[in-house]
């Protein structure tokens, strides 16, 4: 096309015919940018959530603490394992020897009464003091039976608990614990059934801390070492 000249005698040059940029095209891009960015990130925290939990549950599986503590407690198995003696009689003589070596000078039983008469009778056959043997009817999952015994140590005074457990459940009985401002310390059983890290315990465990972080911990009460 060929140049115009206007009134005064200037050339001026004819109007592009090329491709136009769209008014607002680049805004369009940028936004698109930053959704496409916003939902890489989403999905990779929701990928490294339950990878995080896994290792938690790993790695506190082996702690044996044998920190001098002022109670041992020892989980109720009938939730997961549906009162399987070998389970039983791996955590309380895991208990025993606990005791027999000074860490604690009392042992807490939890769950259901039927339970923890059982493991009364081996605890005393174990050679542990019956005096020194005390027994909590409790619900049979973790966050129950923990509330109850935040609630006798608040009572009491105390603040610290070896707790006993298996090793796939010992993150999340360490985490409920210390919800509830219990000063906890983990020494998982080392024997029995339950002392296995299969796919499935550790699976269903990653569930239940994961259903606990996000649900229960926001209304746990402060049952030890709360301001009076």
């Amino acid at each position: 096309m060929a140049a115009r000249r206007c009134e005064h005698g200037a050339v001026t040059a004819p109007p592009a015919t090329g491709a136009r940029q769209e008014p607002g095209l680049s805004q369009l891009r940028g936004r698109r940018g930053l959704i496409t960015i916003a939902v890489t990130v989403l999905v990779s925290l929701l990928l490294l959530i339950p990878i995080g939990a896994v290792l938690q549950i790993v790695l506190t599986a082996q702690f044996d603490d044998r920190t001098p503590t002022q109670a041992i407690v020892v989980m109720d198995p009938t939730r997961v394992w549906g009162h399987d003696p070998a389970v039983l009689a791996a955590r309380t003589d895991h208990a025993a020897e606990l005791y027999r070596s000074g860490v604690a000078p009392v042992i807490m039983l939890t769950g259901r009464a039927r339970t923890a008469a059982a493991e009364r009778v081996l605890l005393l056959a174990r050679g542990v003091p019956q005096q020194d043997i005390v027994s909590f009817t409790t619900t049979m999952d973790t966050l129950g039976s923990l509330q109850m015994i935040a609630a006798v140590l608040g009572d009491l005074g105390w603040s610290s608990a070896t707790i006993v457990t298996d090793p796939p459940n010992a993150a999340r009985a360490a985490a409920i614990a210390s919800g509830f401002g219990i000063d906890a310390h983990l020494s998982p059983a080392e024997a029995g059934p339950g002392s296995a890290m299969t796919s499935d315990y550790v699976g269903r465990e990653t569930a239940a801390l994961l259903r606990y972080y996000l649900i229960s911990r926001w209304t746990q009460p402060k049952l030890v070492g709360a301001a009076s």
